[in-house]
């Protein structure tokens, strides 16, 4: 899931603390993601500075799991296991690839980097934060190793590609035998995806992690130059400004959950570490949200309106 960090910082101070609030059905702007939490609180989880709500609990998170990737890069990086120069065939990562399940990002990582034969091992992290790519995040964990990202995530971090291959690519056997299988064999499938029911039912039992351990390895993040690069990609965008608002962000999204994953920083203040996660989200309300990207406004607005974060603390209390 892409963002749109770059509009909305210069957009988002300008929003009024008050004013009508959307129906919960409508994921329109925060006022409404607001209203969506009031009404649904078992199935939201929200961790930051002040609000611990759900932090506990195993949570689908669908691409916010990919900072716990980042993370053991960045491990590995500093310990001296990888190189953000090594090479990488274009061809084993193109061989990880599922064609029409990443909403183009795969396709759009290759056009922003116009590579030849290969890629630096940096290039695959910044295609796996910046533009999402789920095949980079899976040679991310081959190549780093699953125990690497379960240290880091207190919990285990399965292939996302492997896992839709198990649940919709007819493949009986665990979803990193059926990922090995498939990079092996070197041949593109492009799997015949159900309907949204099936796809939410499946979207609950993958990235699962607990929200509280996530904005504990964001707030790592924070602190580390080699991952902090890759999430403050937005201030890349026109209209970011870093000196008046830093962002550092990874959001996901699968049919009924949208999460994001991020860190604010403002001259003055310390910084704040968020991590919201919305689950059985239904059809409608979902598309919204995917449309809109009302949870990023709610996010940078909590950290920016003293009175609506007041709000949603209330909220959740």
């Amino acid at each position: 899931m892409q963002a749109i960090l770059g509009t909305l910082l210069t957009t988002v101070l300008a929003v009024p603390t008050t004013g009508v609030v959307a129906a919960p059905t409508d994921l329109k702007d925060a006022e409404a993601v607001l209203a969506y939490i009031r009404a649904h609180p078992d199935d939201v989880a929200l961790v930051t500075q002040g609000i611990s709500h759900n932090a506990d609990r195993l949570t689908p998170v669908a691409s916010a799991i990919k900072i716990t990737h980042l993370a053991a890069y960045a491990d590995a990086v500093r310990n001296g296991k990888a190189q953000p120069g090594e090479r990488v065939p274009v061809a084993l990562w193109n061989a990880y690839h599922l064609p029409g399940t990443d909403g183009g990002a795969h396709e759009a990582a290759l056009e922003r980097l116009k590579p030849g034969a290969s890629v630096t091992l940096d290039q695959v992290v910044s295609a796996m934060i910046e533009e999402s790519d789920n095949a980079a995040a899976d040679l991310l964990r081959d190549r780093l190793g699953p125990g690497a990202l379960r240290k880091i995530a207190h919990t285990r971090v399965g292939t996302i590609n492997g896992e839709m291959l198990r649940a919709f690519g007819g493949c009986t056997s665990p979803a990193d035998v059926c990922l090995k299988n498939y990079v092996k064999a070197g041949k593109p499938v492009r799997l015949t995806l159900p309907g949204f029911a099936r796809q939410a039912t499946w979207a609950e039992t993958v990235t699962r992690v607990e929200p509280g351990v996530l904005r504990g390895v964001l707030a790592g993040l924070r602190k580390d130059k080699t991952a902090s690069k890759h999430l403050e990609w937005p201030m890349r965008q026109p209209g970011a400004d870093p000196r008046t608002l830093l962002i550092g962000t990874k959001g996901g999204a699968l049919p009924g959950v949208i999460s994001e994953a991020m860190y604010t920083v403002r001259p003055g203040e310390k910084p704040r570490e968020t991590v919201l996660a919305l689950r059985r989200l239904p059809e409608a309300t979902w598309f919204s949200g995917m449309r809109s990207y009302a949870h990023q406004q709610f996010v940078v607005r909590m950290a920016t309106d003293p009175a609506f974060f007041a709000r949603v603390r209330a909220a959740l209390t």
